[in-house]
């Protein structure tokens, strides 16, 4: 089933969007890390305003040979979200969809990162770390949203180019399906690691699970 057309349920979504993305996208603190080099530069920024007026923050990153550079949004946005904007089976394919639909609202091209991308970024140009800020054993850093009881109310700490939450925090869907990032309900910090990849069954909707975008129609 295709997601719904824009009727009255969906248009009550704006003000519920605005209000979880008002503290999902605030505006970013001063970084940190353990192990990364500091910038040389401040990467880029972007800004896209949603249909209620609230903005979502994207951060250039750096690509390769293979990989051009992409635009991805600084924070994830929770299940919570885009669970809610379609009758459709909850999972990663609502998640696809989400991005489609958003991206038509928008008219720009929003969609999920692909695996090699999500990495990308979690190292922030630090060649095989191993986590978001850098190397060592899989010891969460303070702060970082792991091993909780109940899902968090404010993102976690910033590393590398700014991005929040790319350890810890909730599971990040990418293209190939795969979750990555590992969550606040994870006990093992082996799933902190940046390759580490889990592949949820189909319509996990769990309140553990977020997504992040890749803003490719950047003029």
């Amino acid at each position: 089933m295709r997601p719904r057309s824009l009727t009255l349920p969906v248009l009550l979504l704006f003000p519920i969007l605005g209000s979880l993305l008002a503290w999902v996208f605030r505006p970013s603190e001063p970084a940190w890390s353990l192990d990364t080099p500091a910038l040389t530069q401040a990467p880029e920024r972007r800004t896209l305003y949603l249909p209620d007026g609230h903005a979502l923050r994207f951060i250039r990153v750096q690509g390769t040979d293979d990989i051009p550079d992409f635009f991805l949004s600084e924070a994830e946005i929770p299940a919570a979200i885009w669970n809610t904007f379609s009758d459709q089976q909850p999972g990663h394919t609502l998640a696809v969809d989400f991005c489609e639909w958003l991206s038509r609202q928008r008219k720009q091209t929003l969609r999920l990162p692909r695996a090699e991308e999500w990495r990308l970024a979690a190292r922030a140009g630090v060649p095989n770390a191993e986590f978001p800020w850098g190397f060592g054993p899989p010891i969460p850093p303070k702060g970082l949203l792991f091993n909780l009881q109940e899902p968090p109310n404010s993102p976690g700490p910033a590393f590398g180019y700014g991005f929040r939450d790319l350890a810890g925090g909730r599971w990040e869907w990418t293209t190939e399906g795969l979750a990555l990032g590992s969550a606040w309900s994870e006990r093992d910090p082996r799933t902190l690691y940046i390759d580490h990849e889990w592949r949820p069954p189909e319509g996990y909707a769990g309140k553990d699970m977020g997504l992040r975008l890749v803003w490719e129609s950047i003029h």
